[in-house]
């Protein structure tokens, strides 16, 4: 356990100034988007009725109005943006894991110590998810803390089609926190696949190319899905069914935000055990 914990910490270690760029960047996407609020909830309000592409992009589902703060942010940001740049994270650190130290021949020379390969695996793991948490934190409270600033967390007057006015409640910490954990969510199962194929692989390339591959094939899978409405059955392979269609930021938690977390526990025993039975690359 201490071997595991020293090559953890090691790690993130080696990462620090990325991780920090990489969390700060995405933080500032989120606050930027958030402070258009007040100009654009309006104008993103009129793609409810633009298509089922444009919808299906903005994660404009029954019930969702993008003119309410909690439905702007995950219009804008939180069912698109955030995502994808959670997912490049974790796709980079997951194939880092394994694959990019094999590729740059440093990973034998680390297995030359006294240290196996199940203590490299699981520390490496750990440490992917450990960045990607760490980004999703600083991402909830830099919303957090400047979305009062744009009006966000205030009450907002609809006004209807039939010229009635309602209600929408401004956004919570609440809120914010599931929207962010689905979208880790997502970015955890993207980087899972990466850690899995570059332990099974060894090589960078295929690992990055595997994973990136997967997370646009089923974005276009569940976008096409919605367009045609012939081939829904194969938007049952994509994550961004649940992710879009269950809406958790402004629906609430549903059970589906295991399905990703499966994934990653499959990812990372399937991953240890091919790294354990083969050899490493010259």
């Amino acid at each position: 356990m201490d071997k595991t914990w020293h090559i953890y910490l090691r790690w993130l270690h080696d990462r620090r100034r990325s991780t920090i760029v990489w969390s700060l960047s995405i933080a500032a996407v989120s606050v930027v988007t958030a402070a258009f609020f007040e100009s654009l909830g309006q104008t993103a309000g009129q793609n409810t009725d633009s298509g089922s592409a444009a919808s299906s992009m903005l994660g404009l589902g029954a019930g969702i109005d993008p003119r309410t703060p909690v439905g702007f942010l995950w219009a804008m940001n939180y069912s698109n943006q955030l995502p994808w740049l959670l997912m490049a994270l974790g796709i980079a650190l997951g194939t880092a894991a394994v694959a990019g130290d094999e590729s740059e021949g440093t990973l034998e020379y680390l297995l030359s110590k006294p240290v196996t390969r199940t203590e490299v695996a699981m520390a490496r793991f750990g440490g992917m998810v450990t960045i990607l948490v760490m980004a999703s934190i600083v991402n909830l409270v830099a919303v957090a803390i400047t979305a009062p600033l744009f009006g966000l967390t205030d009450d907002v007057a609809l006004v209807n089609p039939d010229g009635t006015t309602t209600m929408a409640a401004g956004v919570t910490m609440w809120d914010l926190t599931v929207g962010g954990l689905g979208a880790l969510a997502v970015a955890l199962g993207s980087g899972s696949l990466a850690y899995l194929v570059g332990a099974a692989t060894g090589r960078r390339g295929v690992a990055l190319g595997a994973a990136s591959g997967i997370a646009v094939a089923g974005y276009v899978l569940y976008t096409l899905s919605n367009v045609t409405g012939d081939y829904d059955w194969l938007s049952w392979f994509s994550p961004w069914r649940w992710f879009i269609d269950d809406a958790m930021m402004v629906n609430g938690l549903s059970a589906d935000i295991l399905w990703p977390v499966l994934l990653a526990i499959v990812s990372l025993i399937a991953g240890w055990q091919l790294f354990l039975r083969r050899d490493l690359q010259s």
